[in-house]
Formats: C-alpha cells, structure tokens, sequence
C-alpha cells in the first residue's frame, strides 16, 4: 500500500514538472485554452495527475481553470511585469551571489553546458528559453537556499512564456554578452560582476516584454470599446 501511495506521488510531481516545463517553455501559450483529456493525452497519463498538477499550478496563479473545465496560462499585465522584475533584481540577485560564494568547483562544468545549449539554440526560441532557464536555475540552485529557489521558479513559470514569445535571434545574442559574463562571475566567484550582468540581463529582457505588453493592452481596450459603441448602436 505504501508503494503505490509513493509511485502516486512520483507520478503527480513529474506531470507537475513537465507541465511547468511547457508553460516556461511556451508550449503552452499565455491566454491559450487547452483541455483536460488534451493535457492527458499529451503526455500519456491518466486524468487524475493531470488534475492534481493543474489544482497545484492554479493555487500558484499559474494557469486559471474555467468552469467548463477548460484551462489555460494565467496572463500578465505590464504592471505586473514590472513589479515582477523589481523582485527579480533582488530575490535572482541574492541567490546568484550566494551561489558565486558556496559552489562547488564541479558545478562549473554543468552550468558550462546550459550555456553552450544557449549558444547551440540560440535561432529557436524554445530550445534558447529551456537551456536559458536551466543556466539561470542552474546557478541559483548553488545558493543552497531551497525556500528561495522555489519562489524564483515559481516566478518562472510566469514570465517564461513571455520571454520565448518576445526572443528573437538578434535579441538572444545581444544577452548572451551577460549570460557569459554571469558564467565567468559564478567560476571566478565574482559576486558584484554576478549582480551587475545579471542585471543587464533582467532589465533588457523587460525593455523587450513590457512595451509588447503594453501594446497588447491597448489592443485589447481598443477593441472592447469597438464591441460597445456596436452593441450600444444595435440597442
């Protein structure tokens, strides 16, 4: 009995993981609708792990489930984009430091890799925003702040999304210039070159995202304005 409860477990936290994994990545669109037999298909499961992984990514405000039972990827204001990236400076900062101070050495070798996978994709916006993710996670998991870690994959699992829809193949080298940098810092152990790439990095990333959300906005009201001088002219 205690086995099964164990491989139960196991199974809900991998489809936790692969869905969180799609939304980063942006498989799974912000706005975009998909279903629960979809979900379950998807990634060969039954319906109940699917389940308890959405009830989780919705308690995290993640994803939104409807009432038809229809779900999709909780969207961002411009507003909240930027008050997501005041937190970044300082909870990615905080965690990119302590890990310059208390890696291992053996921990270079890997983050090496997430940034050559970075350079390898750096013209496919999925592949670019996976290895982008595993090189930032990567060194923040060398910060042995587990508490801290989870918050800043759960602000992730927010922005992700955005930052494969905004890259492009010209935007994605222009930040490798920091992605290096930080890589140098976290092997030299160099705490204030880790805060000032990073934050090159964070910042340029939201000069790209909150304009396109802004204009996103606008469109939106624009075209909500249109739909009620109509239905006002009907009536």
């Amino acid at each position: 009995m205690m086995l099964n409860k164990i491989s139960t477990m196991t199974l809900r936290e991998l489809v936790y993981d692969q869905l969180k994994r799609k939304i980063i990545s942006a498989e799974i669109l912000p706005g975009q609708v998909v279903t629960l037999q979809g979900l379950a298909d998807q990634l060969g499961v039954s319906l109940m792990p699917i389940r308890e992984a959405l009830w989780q990514l919705q308690s995290e405000r993640v994803i939104v489930i409807e009432s038809n039972k229809r779900i999709h990827v909780n969207t961002l204001t411009p507003q909240e984009m930027e008050e997501i990236l005041r937190i970044r400076l300082v909870l990615e900062s905080m965690a990119a430091e302590a890990a310059c101070e208390l890696r291992a050495d053996s921990a270079i070798s890997k983050v090496k890799r997430f940034l050559d996978a970075m350079e390898a994709n750096i013209a496919d916006p999925k592949k670019h925003m996976i290895a982008n993710s595993q090189f930032h996670l990567g060194i923040y998991a060398h910060a042995k702040s587990p508490i801290l870690l989870r918050i800043i994959e759960w602000i992730w699992s927010r922005i992700g999304p955005y930052l494969v829809i905004s890259s492009n193949e010209k935007g994605n080298r222009d930040a490798l210039r920091w992605h290096r940098g930080m890589f140098e810092a976290f092997a030299e152990k160099n705490k204030k070159r880790m805060r000032e790439c990073l934050r090159e990095d964070l910042e340029g990333a939201a000069r790209v995202i909150i304009p396109r959300l802004k204009a996103s906005e606008e469109t939106r009201t624009s075209e909500s304005v249109k739909r009620d001088g109509r239905r006002k002219f009907i009536e």
